[in-house]
């Protein structure tokens, strides 16, 4: 899949995917690193590059909102149980719940 050349201020396509999105970013980097595009495209590219940046990183901050903590109860049993992203405890609050 080739980087396109997004026109500034267009939207991403909504059947966009983080996997999409990083790979076209990678894409827009390399063609970046060449210098073989006019300073107008560049910029476009560049700009582009951004929204694709922010919109990875919003996956990212909504992938971290679906954490799962196991949880050993007094019979034995095990559960999971979501959690959001303000209560996602510290890695040393964890310690005490290992198995």
């Amino acid at each position: 899949m080739a980087a396109k050349k997004q026109p500034t201020g267009t939207s991403l396509p909504a059947d966009l995917t983080f996997e999409k999105a990083l790979l076209e970013l990678e894409e827009l980097t390399e063609k970046l690193e060449t210098g073989k595009e006019s300073l107008e495209v560049s910029m476009q590219l560049y700009e582009y590059g951004l929204q694709l940046k922010e919109f990875c990183e919003q996956k990212l901050k909504e992938a971290e909102g679906k954490w799962l903590i196991l949880k050993k109860k007094k019979d034995g049993t095990v559960i999971a149980e979501n959690m959001g992203n303000e209560k996602i405890p510290e890695q040393n609050e964890l310690q005490g719940q290992m198995f």
